[in-house]
């Protein structure tokens, strides 16, 4: 047998007659019209016209279809069973001629590796099946497929059907089952995410001819989420971002013939080394090209983007979730947290999110630990999310043993050990969900201490001052420091989009007090916090978490005028102005704003707004964790960053990225202005206020002196002032009264300065006050 252009010369001389007989050689199959295109059995329609009209399922009849084999597709279940398949595509001379329908379709072979008759696919074939026409989850596809012939092999893919390039905004739908061509220089918007269960992958791009790649900052050469002011229409609320595309990996299993093979790791910035080819699929809401290979070339180093400073004598603050942080110990009080456990309520066997070995824990604790110490140069203040809640151990001679419960996180307890040099771990266990995940904090011992937790104290004592509408917990009447606090949800919250549990937390909010052992001293309040998942979901009862958090904030401020409070944590909804459900507005996080607090990420995205994001979901850079502080807090602010170690990464230790907040350590002091009418005779006082950003535990001495404008002459004008005052230990302010005098003078105002000088460790924010005499003749 001769081929000639990859077809065999047989197949060549008889396929014609054959089809218009009728007759398909050599299966047995026979019908009376030729077999259907595949653009005639995808339809100009979402649903084929072959396929039930509503609902997943197959026809009951079957139908002929001609194409080639373009492409193989292997995949595995959760339950590891492999799953077969291919992409179908009509040659550019068989089309059905109708550019609203796609010319390819994905036939399912389920755990078979041949079709029925005991043909197996090879790319390059052209045949027949005879196979009925299904709807799964929104994707057209052929199943039980019969072999009927081969009309030809050796088929050259790349030029016998058509293959177009992945320039968005694309019709998907007119393109599912295709072949599409990811073009050489496109660029990652996302790492390589991986689900372990079933080594399912996906990877987000954007095309090399995007706008967004001409932008002169490479790190705000990516996508950001409709309501940041980098995005790709700023001003727009939702267009949805359709510039992205979605790599699966489908392919690149079916090219090395191995189900447990991934697409192979991206990091953000990344390009496109060559052409990437493959099928488009639908699943799980979202289209993606199944390329048989890809390869990229380096891009930007995310974690360069506006990294955290070094804190030296400041204060700082993160926030970081850890990502199912559990040990590789069985907890036995817990029967969620170990391979081979029976389950939690709500929470079923197999547990992907417990380490796979102690070498695995092991080395993702030491990862994490440099993280904290090279990128966030180690905090004085950790609010951690998704740390397991098991306490079976405690600190022994610098290491964990196991004999017996000491009050704290092990998994925490074991990273603070990891880090060294003095870091501790603090929760209170009871803010665990069902499965186990808790909320707490990690903290430097040579810089902060927990505050002892006395029964009158208002927030930590018996008898919580918070004001809330629903009953609170029994729970909160415990003493202690960390402490949750929680209470019944409101009858009234709307539900419409999903609800967990009859409390307003799942995972309660872990508060503490800590006094700064770092001079100067002083006292902070931290609420570390994680609220309940998905932005569009469980909306009603995430408002409400922020409102609680709101009512623990106000009464801890209504206790102590001058306290400082951070609130923050995993909040799992986006910043205002964003919305997640733009058509019914939410304001999630709007009771926090609203109570005075200031959202870091509006400074961060003020000072840096390509690195003003802590997480990246399908190729969309966003923010879901935060960092609150109110007034009293918010003066002594440095700045804000976010470390960009993990999202943009395919290895990261978490798919969150740390944020991390710096703060003025010493209070501030500055003076303000003053105006006097300075009157016809006599001496009337010009008072310049003097005023510490926060109390003090003891008292500071301030002095000041006058300086004389260039129309104010001392003793003519004013009493010349040199001396220095003493601001009491808790207060904050003190006046610098200085003596004007009274004249019948016709003259303009008259203008002098105060400049002032602190004696003891605190940071001179503004020195100069303007004094104005005004005058009255």
């Amino acid at each position: 047998m001769v081929r000639r252009g990859g077809t065999h010369l047989l197949g060549a001389l008889f396929t014609a007659p054959i089809l218009a007989l009728g007759v398909l050689l050599p299966g047995v199959a026979h019908a009376a019209d030729p077999p259907l295109t595949v653009g005639a059995v995808q339809g100009v329609n979402a649903r084929s016209p072959y396929a039930p009209a509503s609902g997943n399922g197959s026809s009951s009849a079957k139908h002929q279809v001609r194409g080639v084999v373009a492409q193989l597709a292997l995949s595995h279940t959760d339950a590891g069973v492999e799953q077969y398949g291919f992409f179908l595509q009509s040659r550019k001379t068989d089309t059905d001629g109708d550019p609203a329908s796609s010319d390819g379709v994905f036939v399912y072979m389920g755990s078979f590796t041949t079709l029925i008759g005991g043909y197996a696919p090879k790319v390059g074939d052209e045949i027949v099946v005879n196979a009925r026409v299904a709807e799964y989850f929104n994707l057209t596809e052929l199943t039980s497929a019969e072999w009927v012939t081969t009309l030809a092999t050796g088929l050259d893919v790349s030029t016998e059907i058509q293959i177009d390039d992945a320039v968005p905004p694309l019709d998907w739908e007119r393109h599912e089952g295709a072949q599409l061509r990811v073009r050489k220089g496109s660029a990652a918007v996302s790492n390589t995410k991986t689900y372990a269960s079933t080594d399912d992958a996906e990877t987000w791009l954007i095309d090399r001819d995007d706008p967004l790649l001409d932008r002169e900052d490479p790190y705000s050469r990516r996508v950001f989420r409709d309501a940041h002011p980098l995005d790709d229409l700023p001003g727009a609320v939702d267009n949805g971002n359709p510039n992205r595309i979605m790599l699966g990996p489908m392919g690149v299993k079916a090219a090395a013939g191995d189900s447990s093979v991934v697409l192979p790791a991206a990091r953000t910035f990344d390009r496109v080394r060559e052409d990437a080819v493959g099928g488009v699929y639908y699943a799980f809401g979202k289209y993606g090209i199944q390329v048989g290979g890809i390869a990229y070339d380096r891009g930007p180093d995310p974690a360069r983007n506006n990294p955290p400073g070094r804190g030296g004598h400041d204060l700082a603050i993160s926030t970081f979730n850890l990502e199912n942080l559990y040990d590789f110990r069985d907890d036995p009080t817990d029967g969620c947290d170990f391979a081979g456990n029976t389950g939690c309520p709500g929470v079923r066997p197999p547990f992907d999110y417990v380490p796979v070995s102690q070498v695995a824990y092991d080395e993702r604790l030491a990862r994490i630990a440099e993280q904290i110490s090279n990128d966030l140069h180690r905090p004085d203040l950790l609010l951690v999310q998704e740390a397991e809640d098991q306490d079976i151990c405690r600190v022994a001679g610098g290491r964990l043993a196991c004999d017996a419960a000491d009050g704290k996180p092990d998994a925490l307890q074991e990273l603070a050990l990891k880090i060294g040099r003095g870091y501790d771990a603090a929760f209170d266990r009871s803010g665990a969900d069902a499965r186990g995940i808790v909320s707490g904090f990690l903290f430097r011992t040579d810089r902060l201490r927990l505050a002892p937790a006395r029964p009158t104290d208002p927030v930590l004592g018996l008898m919580p001052q918070v004001t809330y509408r629903g009953a609170p917990l029994p729970s909160n009447a415990e003493v202690s420091n960390p402490k949750t606090l929680n209470a019944v949800l409101p009858a009234d919250v709307d539900v419409s989009t999903g609800v967990d549990g009859a409390n307003v937390y799942t995972r309660a909010p872990q508060v503490a007090l800590f006094e700064v052992t770092a001079a100067p001293g002083g006292t902070l309040w931290a609420i570390s916090n994680h609220f309940s998942s998905g932005p569009d979901t469980r909306v009603g009862q995430r408002r409400e978490q922020a409102a609680y958090g709101a009512a623990i904030v106000d009464a801890i401020e209504a206790a102590d005028p001058h306290a400082r409070v951070v609130l923050g944590g995993d909040l799992n909804v986006f910043p205002r102005p964003d919305d997640p459900v733009p058509a019914n507005p939410g304001d999630q996080l709007g009771p926090l704003y609203g109570t005075g607090l200031h959202n870091l990420w509006d400074d961060l995205v003020a000072d840096a707004p390509a690195a003003a994001y802590s997480y990246v979901f399908e190729g969309q850079a966003q923010t879901l964790d935060h960092l609150f502080v109110n007034d009293g807090f918010y003066r002594d602010l440095i700045d804000m960053r976010s470390a960009h170690i993990n999202a943009d990464f395919s290895d990261g230790t978490s798919d969150h990225d740390p944020q991390v907040a710096r703060f003025h350590a010493r209070a501030g002091v500055s003076v303000g202005d003053a105006r006097v009418v300075e009157g016809n005779s006599g001496k009337v006082a010009l008072v310049f206020p003097v005023t510490l950003t926060r109390p003090l535990s003891r008292a500071i001495t301030v002095c000041a002196t006058t300086v004389p404008g260039t129309t104010t002459l001392p003793l003519a004008d004013f009493d010349p002032y040199l001396g220095c005052r003493i601001i009491p230990a808790g207060a904050v302010t003190v006046d610098f009264p200085v003596q004007v005098r009274g004249d019948r003078l016709r003259e303009s105002d008259e203008t002098l300065t105060l400049e002032i000088v602190a004696l003891d460790a605190v940071r001179l924010i503004d020195g100069s006050g303007a004094g104005t005499i005004v005058n009255d003749d």
